[in-house]
């Protein structure tokens, strides 16, 4: 069997002159792979074209729209949180500061200053009877449930007083005396929700272990002066959490507050499923404040997704406020986010947030992407609906039944063009060789089809000059091209003459050297294909056995075959190059004249002439012209190293005229090499008549040889690298 080896570089010339000789123009193609047969049914395209241009239009048009709604809407809502927690802040910091001037507190907190100098100054300021009244004072307040507790904290540091009659005398920690000192500066701050192991002197908290906020303001003296500072702690689940969660939009809005760590400083509006998730206890009361952070878990919770234990990175919203940090305008109007991205929870949200630096946190809310743009989903959905069904009518109506065929057969492998792929005989980097029927004729065709991941610009061009090149020669040892085109499942191929034969390469392989005068007979079918080329300009530029193939043919003969145009160079033409640098030097080496090692633009068809006698000596010898350990070595013996004679290897049986020819055919230098194929011929053709390779010996070879016989099952595959 035979087919074409697989192309490794590009001949000459383009192949866009042979796919316009095959194929009809671009409107044509499309309206014949279409079916389109009348102006009617090209009227219902251009129709269809304009209503799904329009459709697509109007979709760009109100995304754009229902974006610019839900920004603005998205805004507004963090807006609104935030004037609502900044005057829920002031007017605490008001009734905070109200306390602070009561002229009770202030004679009490004055005369607890007095005591708390001196050694057993915490025992005495335990049992001061100020401290007793002090506390009866802010009794009110804190029997009203918004406050959990408070302490007063002169400039020293020192606790005066406390609902924690243990820290009374101790002093303040570090953390709570750095935020004090603008308290004593006259300031009175708002203190976001800290954890309830933040400790006020060392003991334990005010408020426990819960969550607090704390408000801490000034006490005046009569005359103006701080004398301490005054701190209210309520619990952060209570009324600041109470703020947000009135602020939820929809069915999976959520508003929430955070710190510059990331950290949630009000309660989750999803406290089961973060228990389910292992986010916070199972067991007893959680609160996410403080609890959970705004980290991306990698898949959505609420789905049953768990996340793998290890560090996870901050969600897109908390990813973008700190990037951020210490921007001028950071405290400006609300950032909005309207490109999905995973929250806390795992679901794909859009949200909004705004940084407030005066109180050290962030404002934010979130909703599901579903819900945030649920009209544009609706409006998605009833578009394609609408032009699903006027396609399918234009289908049913307009497509002819050979385009219906062609869509039901797009997707299968085995159909490229007419030809039906039937078993795979060759294949090689670029493509792959199959033995195919013909649609409608019954003769075997050999097709060899493009491999879709190496059909790029410049292979699909490769491809198209090997049949450019092949279609041209008309020479009854050439291969005969009879089809190329596109498949309709893109995949671009050509069909050729399918002969059932061995390569030359896989004769000797198998059987050994060949004698003289078979060897004469293909040279001489091999030299009168190359000569056509040749006078047409053209140099095959691979001659190798695997691309000359011995067949039998009708009346006992035995014929030859040569394949594989694929680095076949137009030397005539000027403006003829190869398509890249890097595949200019490719081919056999063993069978590369020396020029086109030393400079491959070097090329004419004494180049062939020194291929045919490397192939020539593998043939009456059964063993390579060079034998070496790898390509390096192989190229320095072809530049280098002077040929041996057929005779030098196997002795006897090769005649001299012949022995002479392969030799002459071998010089380095190709002014040395025959001139041309024709004198090959008439050295050949003298070989020939003194021993002959008659059509009885050529039918006797092939009844003990036949290509399926068990002695030559499992031969290399037509179009793998030959020796």
């Amino acid at each position: 069997m035979t087919t074409s080896s697989d192309s490794t570089a590009p001949g000459a010339g383009s192949g866009a002159a042979l796919q316009r000789q095959h194929q009809p123009g671009p409107g044509g193609r499309v309206l014949a792979y279409l079916g389109i047969r009348n102006r009617a049914s090209l009227v219902l395209i251009l129709l269809l074209a304009i209503l799904i241009g329009l459709s697509a239009w109007t979709y760009v048009n109100v995304q754009r729209s229902l974006e610019q709604i839900r920004r603005a809407g998205m805004s507004a809502l963090v807006e609104t949180q935030v004037e609502a927690i900044r005057r829920w802040i002031e007017e605490n910091l008001r009734e905070v500061e109200g306390w602070a001037a009561h002229p009770g507190v202030v004679a009490e907190v004055g005369r607890l200053a007095r005591a708390s100098g001196g050694p057993g100054a915490a025992e005495r300021l335990a049992r001061a009877p100020a401290r007793a009244d002090l506390s009866r004072t802010l009794e009110p307040a804190l029997r009203g449930g918004a406050w959990a507790g408070f302490y007063v904290a002169e400039p020293s540091g020192v606790i005066l007083a406390s609902s924690a009659r243990e820290q009374i005398g101790a002093r303040v920690a570090a953390p709570v005396r750095s935020r004090l000192e603008a308290v004593f500066q006259g300031e009175s701050r708002f203190v976001r929700p800290q954890p309830g192991g933040i400790q006020i002197t060392g003991a334990r908290s005010v408020a426990g272990e819960r969550p607090v906020i704390w408000f801490e303001v000034p006490v005046r003296a009569r005359t103006g002066d701080v004398i301490a500072a005054l701190g209210f702690a309520e619990y952060a689940g209570v009324r600041f959490a109470h703020i947000l969660a009135a602020s939820r939009p929809g069915v999976t809005g959520e508003a929430f507050a955070f710190d510059d760590s990331g950290r949630m400083l009000s309660e989750s509006r999803f406290p089961g499923e973060l228990k389910e998730a292992g986010l916070l206890p199972r067991s007893g009361p959680a609160s996410a404040i403080l609890g959970v952070d705004l980290r991306d878990p990698g898949g959505p919770l609420l789905e049953g997704y768990r996340a793998e234990p290890g560090a996870r990175p901050f969600t897109r919203l908390m990813a973008a406020v700190l990037e951020r940090a210490g921007e001028d305008d950071l405290e400006g109007l609300p950032s909005v986010i309207l490109e999905p991205y995973r929250n806390y929870l795992g679901m794909e949200v859009v949200g909004a947030w705004r940084w407030l630096p005066e109180f050290g946190m962030g404002v934010a809310m979130e909703m599901s992407v579903q819900e945030g743009f649920a009209p544009l989903h609706y409006f998605h959905v009833s578009l394609v609906v609408m032009i699903a069904l006027s396609v399918a009518v234009w289908l049913a109506a307009y497509l002819s039944p050979n385009a219906w065929a062609r869509f039901r057969g797009e997707n299968d492998p085995q159909q490229v063009g007419p030809y039906r792929l039937r078993d795979l005989i060759g294949e090689g980097g670029m493509s792959n060789v199959y033995l195919a029927q013909h649609a409608y004729l019954a003769r075997p065709t050999a097709v060899k089809v493009l491999k879709p991941h190496v059909a790029n610009d410049e292979m699909i061009a490769r491809f198209a000059r090997e049949v450019q090149h092949a279609s041209q020669l008309r020479h009854p040892n050439t291969i005969r091209i009879y089809d190329y085109g596109r498949a309709y499942n893109g995949m671009f191929y050509y069909a050729m003459e399918y002969v059932d034969g061995l390569s030359l390469g896989e004769l000797v392989e198998r059987v050994g050297r060949m004698p003289a005068s078979r060897v004469a007979h293909v040279l001489r079918e091999t030299c009168a294909s190359l000569a056509e080329m040749h006078e047409r300009g053209l140099v095959h530029r691979d001659v190798k056995p695997h691309n000359i193939m011995v067949c039998r043919s009708a009346g006992g003969q035995e014929a030859v075959k040569v394949l594989d145009f694929g680095l076949v160079k137009d030397v005539e033409r000027p403006d003829s190059r190869d398509l890249t640098r890097s595949v200019r030097i490719l081919g056999t080496p063993l069978y590369m004249a020396p020029e086109r090692i030393r400079n491959p633009a070097d090329v004419d068809a004494r180049a062939d002439i020194y291929a045919v006698g490397a192939v020539a000596f593998f043939a009456l010898t059964g063993s390579k012209l060079f034998e070496s350990a790898n390509d390096l070595d192989l190229t320095h013996q072809v530049l280098t190293a002077p040929p041996r004679r057929p005779s030098e290897v196997v002795g006897t049986g090769i005649p001299p005229d012949l022995d002479d020819l392969v030799w002459r055919c071998l010089a380095k230098d190709k002014a040395h090499r025959p001139a041309n194929v024709e004198e090959l011929q008439v050295v050949l053709g003298k070989v020939l008549a003194r021993l002959p390779w008659s059509a009885e010996e050529a039918a006797a070879w092939w009844r003990d040889h036949p290509p399926g016989s068990r002695e030559l099952a499992g031969r290399p595959e037509t179009g793998a690298e030959g020796p």
